[in-house]
């Protein structure tokens, strides 16, 4: 279980302070693709390890702030249902949207400890207009399975005002934007495709999520 959530804590962080989107961009070089993945997971690694809440927060939010294309990242997770909304409901949307991931992140435990949390790049692969970063998370002995050890990971990235950035990340096969959108497509449908009710619906949860945060928060 702490295993499950500890992937799906990873998920939702790595989508939330990792992604952002350009209209133009070229692949990453090695050197500097190392280096970036390098940089950026051992800053979030020793941010988990922090057991001052508050401080932890601080360095996830400034991740978000400084890697997230946030408009891009909302309208790609909507996809063609951006275009059925009105412009009103399009800037309600886009207001939500980066409060809710900032939110999602913050409903995970954030407690797992990173004491053996480790991870190892093992190649770089230039792919057309992008850069693939295959590594290798290793578990600690808290969230290891007999067997589970360690996990398969890779980033795509994409070079873009000469900085890296990340526009896809996979957990073994599984690739995180086909999972993002599906999740909000799963919340549309359930809205009946209603853009009035997935809003409502929409607003309901984030301001669910922020309140969730604040409590832990205060609880600490």
């Amino acid at each position: 279980m702490k295993l499950k959530c500890f992937l799906t804590f990873l998920t939702a962080i790595c989508m939330a302070c990792f992604l952002s989107f350009a209209a133009h961009g070229a692949p990453v070089s090695a050197n500097k693709a190392k280096d970036f993945i390098n940089q950026t997971g051992y800053r979030l690694i020793e941010a988990l390890g922090n057991p001052n809440l508050e401080e932890k927060y601080a360095v996830l939010d400034d991740m978000f702030q400084k890697n997230v294309d946030m408009p891009y990242l909302a309208r790609f997770v909507m996809g063609k249902y951006f275009k059925q909304m009105t412009e009103e409901q399009k800037q309600t949307y886009l207001a939500l949207f980066p409060r809710y991931v900032i939110g999602v992140y913050k409903g995970y435990p954030l407690d797992f400890g990173t004491e053996g949390l480790n991870f190892e790049i093992l190649s770089t692969i230039p792919s057309g207009n992008f850069t693939d970063v295959f590594c290798r998370i290793d578990l600690p002995e808290s969230l290891r399975t007999e067997k589970i050890s360690n996990i398969d990971v890779s980033f795509k990235l994409e070079e873009v005002e000469n900085q890296p950035k990340i526009i896809d990340l996979k957990i073994g096969e599984s690739s995180l934007l086909v999972s993002y959108r599906n999740r909000f497509y799963q919340m549309i449908m359930e809205a009946d495709e209603d853009m009035v009710w997935f809003l409502e619906d929409f607003a309901a949860l984030t301001e669910s999520a922020e309140k969730n945060a604040e409590d832990k928060l205060l609880a600490q």
